[in-house]
């Protein structure tokens, strides 16, 4: 298979997450790591054309107005390398300093950047805009609070607010909260467990598309559709099930003939294609998160040319940056947020600007590359040495 192995002792990344290990090896998966930098630029291209002109109408294909989409197959894929690597830690009971090296390192690996993207942003809304001058609703002074504390998934704001994407970062930790308890549970009964846990999630995606008070948050009279793409809201119920449903799927990944079954290239590529039929006639969206998580198993069961592509250095490159490509992405749309508009746009408001294919194509591929530029240079300068530097101060 496409995996490597890493000693006990040391750092290890795993799907681009830097976690401690100790006292057992883990695999590298290194098929997620590119399948997350795959995934973060699809949700940068879905904020592209949020932000500043789409150019790909819906009437064509509903593929790219999908790729909110791209987020669930995060929470999935975070899932699944948790209980892969940190089932073992949490056997019987929580012992107080497991407990606190399994948040260092996630503390380490996702608070540093998140903090910098947002100061940054305040800094630039405050002293260049003048909050604004008028303030726009996705930048209000009262909203910082809670994105510092990371309870902007929880419904305590009206809306998306600052580092937009950063909602799911709040909902990631939430997960990770109650990653410690879920693992004791499988560990001690784990039949149970699967049972009890699945039922949770189809309950927790059905509530988020069919149940719960969703509203639109800029115009409430204007109905909210059945779908998955809740943020500030309930942001933190969604990441909480495709987390679970990541942590279900390890376990049937765990089986040597679930391995064996989806371990083909042919499986690999119809999945891909019926994710890609899924958003491209928008089908109901708990369609394609099913077909998100048997990708991910696939993906990592495959021993053939689709692991192979993996593990090129362009897709593993892309996916070491993915978290500062999904974070920094919001620097490059800024301007979009106070009045600048592409040449050739038609029409204004936020996801309403268009834009002939040709020009649209070619702004989205600028952007892209100057996207990943900046990545790398947080990856190097803020990302990776703030993570070392927490891990050796708090960590073990």
């Amino acid at each position: 298979m496409n995996q490597t192995f890493q000693t006990a002792g040391i750092t290890t990344a795993v799907n681009a997450e830097s976690v401690q290990i100790t006292a057992h090896k883990v695999e590298y998966l290194s098929s997620l790591t590119a399948l997350r930098g795959i995934a973060a630029l699809l949700v940068a291209v879905f904020h592209f054309e949020m932000a500043a002109a789409r150019f790909v109408p819906a009437d064509q294909t509903m593929f790219f107005e999908k790729c909110y989409l791209m987020v669930d197959l995060f929470f999935i894929m975070s899932g699944f390398i948790m209980i892969h690597v940190y089932s073992d830690h949490f056997q019987n009971k929580i012992q107080a300093n497991t407990l606190k090296n399994f948040l260092v390192a996630r503390f380490a690996r996702i608070y540093p950047l998140h903090i910098f993207t947002l100061l940054l942003l305040v800094v630039i809304v405050r002293w260049i805009t003048d909050w604004g001058n008028p303030p726009i609703i996705l930048e209000q002074p009262s909203d910082i609070l809670p994105n510092v504390f990371l309870l902007h998934s929880f419904g305590v704001t009206k809306i998306y607010s600052w580092n937009i994407p950063s909602w799911s970062i709040s909902a990631e930790w939430a997960a990770y909260l109650l990653f410690p308890i879920i693992a004791i549970c499988i560990n001690k009964k784990k039949a149970a467990s699967i049972i009890l846990l699945t039922i949770l999630v189809v309950a927790a995606y059905y509530s988020i598309m069919y149940i719960l008070p969703r509203k639109n948050p800029i115009n409430p009279a204007i109905p909210v559709p059945h779908n998955l793409n809740t943020t500030f809201d309930y942001g933190y119920i969604r990441g909480i099930a495709g987390f679970t449903t990541g942590i279900l799927i390890y376990l049937a990944y765990e089986l040597q003939a679930i391995r064996k079954a989806f371990s083909s290239d042919l499986i690999s590529l119809l999945i891909v294609l019926g994710i890609i039929l899924s958003m491209h006639f928008s089908l109901n969206d708990g369609i394609t998160v099913s077909l998100f998580a048997v990708l991910v198993l696939s993906f990592t069961a495959n021993n053939g040319r689709i692991a192979k592509i993996c593990n090129r250095k362009i897709l593993q490159f892309l996916g070491n940056i993915s978290y500062s490509i999904y974070l920094m992405q919001i620097f490059l749309q800024e301007p979009f947020s106070h009045g600048i508009y592409l040449p050739g746009t038609i029409g204004i408001g936020r996801g309403k600007q268009n834009i002939d294919f040709s020009s649209g194509i070619l702004y989205c591929m600028v952007y892209l590359i100057l996207l990943v530029i900046i990545s790398y240079v947080t990856y190097q300068w803020i990302e990776r040495p703030s993570r070392k530097f927490i891990n050796r101060i708090w960590g073990e």
